[in-house]
């Protein structure tokens, strides 16, 4: 009896043991992916549970509705996505770009909830309910990003499960061959087998590092919207760019209008306006100011990648590229030599002839030469795509040292472009239009800025918040960082069963020993990634 007492006695204290360092490798694991969690999470903290009404009155933030009109005092946050209807101020978006310095904020600029009104009384009329703002956005897609498993942890998963398969027919190979020579001690050699080679640690290698760097990508600023982007993110050697609103500030501005004709500049400009009512890009913004109360078209077509077309009083008008407006006559005004080709971007045509065209300019961002310099430093391939003219294309790609360009390119000729490139190049995409969209989805990874269009953001793999485009330089070497985060975590655990595996089927590991060998390695795994968030 004593005997049997102390082996229940034994196996008891194996089994706490067990119990106490499970525990401990399960607290580490979700303390990591609490703390990357909470950074997305905690943002719909900062919306504001009331609002101010524009009448005066207080209402919860969460019952505003499209079209309401709220007011906002200096040191309150906003509490919906609007848009600005009167005053001026300044911002701190730094929760939502990483980008400490205010941004000056006036009437018809977009702002965000959570977002901090630092010296302004402005009044803000909202664009979208909360379910819908940017900040829910941003969380629901970190969630589906964390859940998104990439290549590499899908391969460590499959492994694994063969790993515990093959532990399996040891154990029960071991036990044989103790019981058989040994039999008082068949019973605990196995233990310590089974419990020694818990593929805790190879399980834990990816899941952990890849949940800590998808938080640290939301701390600079990029939101993951599909599983690949890390694993993509280090193999890219091929970069290709947009022009207008990615590489310049999509800030366009009229500098001069040239007309052919008899009709004014300010009808020019008001028919040119209406027609590009009907588009969605920076160049369109730029005629806003012009438009007339009420639409004058009927029947406007927007020729994406080319210009736009409508009808009034039966004559036809076409704004766009000169091909596109002039519908590719050989006859035309003595006034449209090769100088004006260069000069002006923009046309204007009625009935077949063109009669004004405009000259517009685009200021490049402040930090396009230092992105387009660190990517080529890293050996990678630098491509400009932009459906402008070669002239203006080229003075872009000079400023920016860019050795490959890509101009007059329609969205299919910039997808067959894509198609083409040699299979040994991994392509990212970054681009902000409706232009871009079907090379965003074609490309192997692709990012999106946050001031484009939707469906170029539902294209991409990654929409880049904040106008800065330094955080994709930080992004790739998280990734590379992360990669081998992953490999280090990976050789550890499975060297750790390959020496720990011999020993316990020798029966030179006791029970407890296993238990302690399993955590610690599970926990310089998990620790090992926590390194990620720093």
């Amino acid at each position: 009896m004593p005997p049997l007492l102390n082996k229940v006695k034994f196996f008891s204290n194996q089994f706490q043991c067990l119990l106490f360092s499970s525990c401990l490798v399960v607290f580490f694991e979700m303390r990591a992916r609490r703390h990357a969690a909470a950074i997305s999470a905690n943002l719909l903290k900062l919306i504001p549970t009331m609002a101010t009404l524009i009448s005066g009155k207080k209402v919860a933030a969460k019952t505003l509705k499209k079209s309401d009109v709220v007011t906002i005092l200096p040191g309150e946050c906003l509490p919906a996505d609007g848009i600005i209807v009167k005053g001026r101020t300044t911002i701190n978006e730094s929760m939502l770009t990483g980008e400490s310095v205010a941004v000056q904020r006036t009437e018809n600029d977009t702002v965000f909830a959570g977002t901090i009104n630092v010296d302004g009384n402005i009044s803000v009329r909202v664009m979208h309910d909360r379910k819908d703002s940017l900040i829910s956005n941003i969380v629901r897609l970190q969630d589906h990003a964390l859940y998104s498993k990439p290549q590499i942890a899908l391969i460590a998963d499959t492994v694994a499960r063969y790993f515990v398969a093959a532990i399996l027919v040891i154990a029960l190979s071991t036990w044989l061959y103790w019981y058989i020579y040994r039999p008082q001690d068949a019973l605990w050699i196995t233990l310590a087998v089974l419990v020694a080679t818990c593929p805790c640690a190879l399980s834990l290698a990816t899941p952990t590092a890849i949940t800590c760097s998808t938080s640290s990508l939301g701390r600079l600023g990029l939101l993951v919207r599909r599983g690949h982007v890390l694993e993509t993110l280090c193999k890219v050697n091929h970069v290709i760019l947009d022009k207008t609103g990615t590489l310049t500030e999509g800030n366009v501005q009229l500098v001069t209008t040239k007309v052919f004709g008899q009709h004014s500049t300010a009808d020019i400009l008001m028919y040119a306006a209406e027609l590009e009512r009907y588009a969605n890009h920076p160049i369109a913004k730029m005629f806003i100011p012009y438009q007339a109360k009420t639409a004058l078209f009927d029947k406007v077509e927007n020729v994406i990648g080319h210009g736009l077309s409508g009808t009034i009083n039966q004559q036809q008008w076409r704004i766009g590229k000169y091909e596109f407006v002039s519908h590719n006559q050989s006859t035309h005004p003595p006034a449209t030599n090769n100088q004006h080709l260069n000069d002006y971007s923009i046309w204007l045509s009625c009935n077949k002839r063109i009669i004004a065209a405009f000259k517009i300019e685009d200021p490049i961002r402040k930090d396009s030469k230092q992105l387009v310099n660190a990517l080529k430093q890293q050996g990678m391939k630098v491509t400009m795509l932009t459906g402008d003219c070669s002239v203006n294309a080229q003075r872009v790609a000079q400023q920016l040292d860019i050795d490959h360009l890509q101009a007059n390119m329609t969205p299919i000729s910039k997808l067959n472009y894509l198609q083409k490139i040699p299979s040994t190049d991994i392509s990212l995409m970054i681009g902000d239009g409706v232009n871009d969209a079907p090379v965003l989805a074609g490309a192997h990874l692709s990012i999106a800025l946050s001031g484009g269009t939707d469906i170029a953001k539902s294209s991409a793999d990654i929409v880049l918040l904040g106008d800065r485009l330094l955080p994709i330089i930080a992004a790739r070497q998280l990734a590379l960082r992360t990669r081998n985060i992953i490999h280090e975590n990976l050789v550890w655990a499975l060297g750790y069963n390959l020496i720990i595996l011999p020993l316990a089927i020798i029966g030179l590991v006791a029970p407890y020993i296993a238990v302690i060998g399993m955590s610690t390695s599970s926990i310089i795994v998990v620790s090992n990634s926590l390194r990620l968030l720093k």
